[in-house]
């Protein structure tokens, strides 16, 4: 269920739908907020600087410097180390989204009962309990967890604006959702929540592929400062490609477990993304390659440019030189059918 899944490839995406396919389609549902629980516990890993494996960084460190009660009396700089240089902490990255109903006392509650081995405070909280005891040695929940508890507690994180947050749907629903509605259709994505977290970075988390479709999750960054007003929007186009990445990574037998992986997959994730844009909504893919090329220099994959490039063509080229195809797989998308995969040279 994770979307960090596979070493990446080119993606090639279109979104023509058959006739009959437009008229049966759903109107996509995906309601944009920024829960507490999940608000404080990003911005706890933000101030204590767990990042992850991906191309983009998975926090936004700034976000936690402006919250200083999140600062934990009881945390070494020992276990900060520790915790940093672990592998299993990839799984607390996706806490909230793991036990998305729970409030701040929940989850903190039911991150102490992982460090003791406990059963699950409330039936709600076993899938994140046993995430984490599959994920984590019973050695690093009794070590990190309780402290990461405490800190959850009292952390104070800077939400969005409810005007800001109101922009963002209107700019979802009368846009991007119905330009993309036959992919989300048939990815299953046609309904979820789209959490808004100031605290992460660029590398933000997906959870689906269940058959119930609130259980669909996608959180990002707020990405304050970026001149685009849609850039956590762009970065959901993003993390909603990350399902075809990890088939079609499995179709071509690509190794996940391999060192670069992620980052493979976070540079194919980025660019079938600009696909889905390029063939839903090709009045904004020119603002989109803009915005993750400004993501790759702030996240030190390019240097930054002197002067950023303005037209679309310039932006492309610019685009495609910051986040080459690789040439093992193409994997084109009918909105109307099932994915087929085929060798090819990269179509993106």
């Amino acid at each position: 269920m994770l979307r960090r899944a596979a070493r990446t490839i080119g993606v090639a995406v279109t979104c023509a739908a058959s006739s009959l396919a437009a008229q049966t389609t759903a109107a996509p549902a995906w309601t944009i907020s920024a829960p507490d629980a999940a608000l404080a516990w990003f911005t706890v890993l933000a101030d204590w600087r767990v990042d992850g494996d991906g191309a983009f960084s998975y926090i936004n460190p700034v976000a936690g410097d402006r919250a200083p009660a999140a600062r934990d009396e009881g945390r070494s700089e020992a276990l900060l180390r520790r915790l940093r240089a672990d592998p299993s902490r990839s799984v607390l990255h996706f806490a909230p989204l793991y036990y998305p109903s729970a409030n701040r006392a929940g989850l903190a509650g039911a991150l102490r009962a992982a460090a003791q081995g406990a059963t699950p405070p409330e039936p709600r909280a076993t899938f994140l309990l046993s995430a984490l005891g599959r994920a984590m040695p019973a050695t690093a929940r009794s070590d990190y967890l309780p402290a990461l508890a405490t800190a959850l507690e009292r952390a104070v994180p800077v939400p969005p604006s409810v005007a800001q947050l109101a922009a963002w749907q209107r700019r979802l629903d009368s846009l991007y959702l119905p330009a993309l509605a036959p992919y989300l259709a048939r990815e299953r994505l046609d309904a979820g929540r789209l959490i808004v977290a100031p605290a992460l970075g660029a590398e933000g988390r997906l959870f689906a592929a269940t058959a119930d479709r609130s259980d669909n999750l996608v959180a990002v960054g707020a990405f304050v400062g970026d001149p685009d007003p849609d850039a956590p929007i762009f970065a959901f186009v993003r993390e909603i490609c990350f399902p075809v990445v990890s088939r079609a990574a499995s179709a071509a037998r690509l190794d996940a477990s391999s060192v670069g992986a992620p980052r493979r997959s976070s540079v194919a994730a980025v660019r079938c993304g600009a696909a889905l844009m390029q063939g839903c909504l090709p009045s904004r893919v020119a603002a989109y390659h803009a915005f993750w090329v400004r993501q790759a220099e702030r996240n030190g994959l390019t240097p930054r440019r002197a002067a950023a490039a303005t037209e679309s063509s310039a932006l492309r080229i610019e685009f495609d030189r910051v986040f080459p195809a690789e040439a093992a797989l193409a994997v084109r998308v009918n909105c109307a059918r099932s994915v087929s995969a085929r060798p090819a040279s990269p179509l993106l």
